[in-house]
């Protein structure tokens, strides 16, 4: 019984085809399912092996013979083919001396021909097996690269697409891993920055404190704690890597600066409402009294009385309306008066309040510089934030005479439409405000002015107006050059 192979394509370098047509009848009687490429043109054949997979060459030994560099070929271009010489009988023992060992065999042409090259496709069967194995195995170690690849990649876009700034650091606070938020935050890509120590690019030359790694990293818990960096404020949070031996800390900080401002403007607001319902009660009990106290002393002046006592009389009375003020003051910070809303032109309140406190600006020879958007009408309390503007003149008017030099207020309106908003700007040229102060310039009874010169209701009671109005009101300022306060208010769709 013949036995069968099962090799996939064979390439056969012919002389001639009469030579070759016995071996062509022997291969697909031995290998029913071979691919035979028979070819004379030893370029074609070397192209074929280059770019096919090839399980083995039969070359006729007269070729083999005239083309000495034929095999030193196909090693310089990596060319593992099996090859087969066929030899006549006549010079077959010429052959077996010539085949080095980059030939896998030869095969003589006699009546042994058969056998032997039986015992040859055996040979080249079992190699190509072992090779389409190895090739496999390749195969599949390409195909898990590419799924490692495909992951790196995809973890790392994930991480890419984190709006927060994270970045990875070792035991010598270098970063070993990043996401561009926190390398762009720098002005730089990733690859920049691997493997440099973190604080460098905060332009500090050791860790920052909140950065400072134990030393006995199984007490190392994750921890958040918040910090100012470069005049924002972050949410800083931590966590510990242990794995292979390896140590590393994972930091992410989170932008928290407007988170900040609106928790500080919620707390004052809150801080307002608390304080509003206690001055409201206080208030109405002070003003009894003090109702008395005027009607009495208004009283005893109308009657005849030696100039001393007139005068201790005229103190009492100047006393007691000061206190008055100062109640009614504490009764509309108590929004004892609701607002009555109407809908008004922000640049005709401006010029209106202007007018009311014209003569007491051009005795402090203070100029007035007006500069008006085209904005639309809003619904507001015309007087409430009358008050509110001729109160931030005021302060404007009393921040130029401290810094004793020629004053100029500026008057500013705009609409922003993106936020459908209409901004009031008030700036002065005065002495500015301390920047540990300015966050407390809204706080009730909080004044910078000496005694007798203010009350500290005047900013919380226009801060709680624009705030009942669904507008909001900041301040801005450089110590000895000025200070701004910016109100925007909402126009309403309704």
């Amino acid at each position: 019984m013949i036995r069968k192979f099962s090799l996939h394509k064979v390439i056969l370098l012919r002389k001639d085809r009469n030579d070759s047509q016995y071996l062509e009848n022997s291969l697909y009687t031995l290998c029913p399912e071979i691919d035979l490429i028979s070819t004379r043109d030893i370029r074609r054949c070397i192209k074929f092996m280059r770019n096919e997979r090839i399980d083995a060459l039969f070359i006729d030994s007269r070729i083999f013979d005239n083309h000495d560099r034929f095999l030193e070929e196909l090693r310089e271009q990596q060319i593992n083919v099996p090859v087969i010489v066929i030899a006549e009988k006549e010079n077959g023992s010429t052959i077996e001396h010539s085949v080095n060992e980059s030939t896998c065999d030869y095969v003589v042409r006699d009546d042994n021909f058969n056998n032997a090259l039986s015992a040859v496709l055996e040979k080249v069967q079992r190699k190509s097996a072992l090779s389409r194995e190895e090739d496999d195995d390749l195969e599949q170690e390409s195909l898990l690269f590419q799924q490692i690849y495909k992951s790196q990649k995809w973890w790392q876009n994930i991480i890419d697409a984190i709006t927060d700034y994270l970045f990875v650091i070792d035991q010598n606070y270098k970063i070993l891993r990043t996401n561009k938020a926190f390398a762009n935050l720098f002005g730089k890509e990733p690859a920049d920055i691997i493997m440099k120590p973190y604080y460098e690019l905060f332009g500090m030359d050791q860790p920052h404190e909140w950065c400072v790694l134990p030393e006995n990293n199984s007490e190392f818990c994750p921890r958040s704690l918040e910090r100012s960096l470069n005049d924002m404020v972050y949410l800083i949070s931590c966590f510990p890597i242990f794995y292979d031996d390896n140590e590393a800390v994972v930091y992410i900080m989170k932008d928290i600066t407007e988170n900040r401002r609106l928790k500080d403007q919620i707390y004052h607001l809150d801080k307002l409402s608390s304080l509003g319902t206690l001055t409201s009660g206080v208030a109405h009990e002070i003003n009894n009294p003090l109702t008395g106290i005027i009607g009495y002393t208004e009283m005893l002046l109308m009657k005849d009385a030696d100039e001393k006592t007139r005068k201790y009389l005229r103190n009492i009375y100047d006393s007691a309306i000061r206190c008055k003020r100062i109640v009614e003051n504490m009764l509309t910070f108590s929004r004892q008066t609701p607002a009555q809303k109407s809908t008004e032109s922000i640049n005709d309140i401006l010029d209106k309040t202007i007018e009311l406190h014209e003569y007491w600006l051009k005795t402090t020879n203070i100029e007035i510089v007006k500069i008006y958007d085209e904005v639309p009408s809003i619904a507001i309390d015309r007087q409430q934030i009358q008050q509110v503007i001729l109160n931030l003149i005021i302060n404007a008017e009393y921040a130029i005479e401290e810094a004793g030099k020629r004053g100029k207020i500026e008057l500013k309106t705009e609409y922003d439409r993106r936020s459908e908003a209409v901004s009031i700007t008030i700036s002065d040229n005065g002495t500015g405000i301390q920047p540990d102060t300015i966050q407390k310039i809204f706080d009730p009874f909080f004044t910078t002015k000496p005694v007798n010169k203010g009350t500290g209701l005047g900013l919380s009671i226009a801060h709680g107006i624009i705030a009942e109005q669904g507008g909001n009101i900041q301040a801005e300022s450089t110590l000895g050059e000025g200070t701004s306060f910016i109100i925007r208010i909402p126009v309403s769709r309704e």
